[in-house]
């Protein structure tokens, strides 16, 4: 019974010391940056030099199935899973009347190039660190000891409890579990992290830019509670509709053993 818990245990903390640790020296890098050059960002170079030789370092240590490859068809279901979830999201977001902004460096002296490398930066470090930590680090060692059902849904739910910082995303509990089980299932058919690593980069970036180009050029941050009901039933239509293509063509997915 030990030694199940250890094997449980053991790749859960190794994944949160990896996604955590490193997300913390990242924003470190940030803050000395602000401090030192606010009109010069310098701190993606150092920042992601120190992410990628850790993947590189965690991907020859333990077996995270980065380095194997999915066919295209992966790529187009997780997309359109991802998508499927964050229109269906916009319901929830709705429901909470949550108002959402691009995410930004809080420290106003920094200029607009270093909000804007740092919208770009930090997404992508945080979706490379999330799915090498959870995807990669846990879930390949749990699916080992864990029924495939159970194993996803405990990664959910750290993962949700990772954001819980921010009580907008904690306020997310459905989108954010829903979006982990989508991820999680379709990295354990495929048995590699690649395509969720897009899909999680894509979203990353795509929607603070979205609302990056928003408040810059537009009304302002994203405010869920005005949108109005044939915005909330085209998002709920499209997302329906992709979440059905996502199941017809997953179908045909490969099957882990």
């Amino acid at each position: 019974m030990l030694e199940k818990i250890q094997v449980i245990v053991f790749p859960v903390l190794r994944g949160l010391v990896f996604f955590a640790g490193l997300m913390g020296i990242s924003q470190g890098l940030v803050a000395w940056n602000a401090a030192l050059s606010p009109g010069i960002p310098w701190f993606p170079v150092p920042a992601l030099v120190l992410v990628i030789a850790a993947t590189w370092w965690v991907n020859r240590r333990w077996p995270i199935h980065l380095a194997r490859p999915a066919g295209g068809r992966a790529y187009v279901v997780i997309l359109l899973a991802t998508y499927a979830v964050i229109s269906l999201g916009v319901l929830e977001s709705w429901s909470h009347d949550l108002v959402t902004p691009a995410p930004a460096w809080p420290d106003q002296t920094v200029s607009a190039g270093f909000q804007l490398v740092f919208l770009l930066v930090i997404p992508f470090i945080a979706a490379l660190l999330a799915e090498v930590g959870f995807r990669g680090m846990m879930q390949t060692a749990l699916q080992k000891v864990l029924p495939v059902w159970p194993m996803l849904l405990l990664i959910a739910v750290i993962n949700f409890l990772m954001h819980f910082y921010d009580p907008d995303q904690g306020s997310q509990v459905l989108r954010m579990i829903t979006l982990n089980l989508a991820w999680g299932y379709i990295t354990w058919r495929v048995q590699s992290i690649r395509p969720v690593l897009v899909a999680h980069i894509v979203m990353n970036i795509a929607i603070p830019l979205l609302q990056y180009g928003s408040e810059q050029y537009g009304p302002g941050p994203v405010s869920f509670g005005t949108f109005s009901p044939g915005a909330l039933l085209i998002s709920a239509v499209s997302g329906v509709i992709a979440l059905a293509v996502a199941l017809v063509i997953g179908k045909h997915l490969p099957r882990t053993a």
